[in-house]
C-alpha cells in the first residue's frame, strides 16, 4: 500500500481528484459541497484542481458530511474494522499523544477545536490499519501533516 506524498504547495498528490470522487460519491455537485464546507464554489473548485490548499475548517466540515479524510490526504481507505478493547485503548492513547505533539508545535501551544477534530479522525484511521497490520508501523503521520496543512512543525 502506498502513502501519498505532496506537492511542492503542501497538497497531496492527487488530493483534487480524490476529493472529486467523495463528492461524488456522496451525491453532491460542487455548490453543495462548498456550502456545507462554508466556503464559495470557486474556493471547491480551487481546491479539485489543487490550485488552493485547504483549510483545516474546510476538512472537518467536509469529514462531517461523510468524506473520507483518510483517503483525501494519505489516498489510502481505511474502512471499518474490529478491535479489541485493549487495541481500541492503545491507539485512542497515541492519537491524543500525537494531536498533543502538533499543539506543542504551534505557537501558541494550541489547535482550534476544528484542527483536533479532523487530526482525531486522521490519527485514529490511519493507527487502526497500523494495529491491524495494513500500513506501515514506522511512518510518521506528523511529518504528512506538516508537510500538506502546517499543523505540525
Amino acid at each position: 500500500m502506498t502513502i501519498q506524498t505532496s506537492t511542492s504547495s503542501g497538497i497531496p498528490d492527487g488530493f483534487g481528484q480524490r476529493l472529486r470522487e467523495e463528492r461524488k460519491r456522496l451525491g453532491l455537485n460542487q455548490g453543495q459541497l462548498a456550502e456545507i464546507a462554508g466556503c464559495q464554489r470557486l474556493a471547491q473548485l480551487q481546491y479539485e484542481n489543487e490550485s488552493r490548499v485547504p483549510t483545516i475548517r474546510y476538512l472537518n466540515a467536509i469529514s462531517l458530511a461523510g468524506v473520507d479524510l483518510a483517503y483525501l490526504v494519505l489516498g489510502i481507505h481505511f474502512g471499518s474494522a474490529s478491535l479489541t478493547n485493549e487495541q481500541s485503548q492503545r491507539i485512542e492513547d497515541k492519537v491524543f499523544e500525537l494531536i498533543e505533539n502538533c499543539a506543542k508545535s504551534q505557537p501558541d501551544g494550541k489547535l482550534s477545536p476544528d484542527s483536533h477534530k479532523m487530526l482525531f479522525r486522521l490519527f485514529r484511521g490511519y493507527l487502526t490499519q497500523v494495529e491491524l497490520g495494513q500500513l506501515p508501523a514506522d511512518f510518521d503521520p506528523l511529518a504528512l501533516i506538516s508537510n500538506q496543512f502546517g499543523v505540525a512543525g
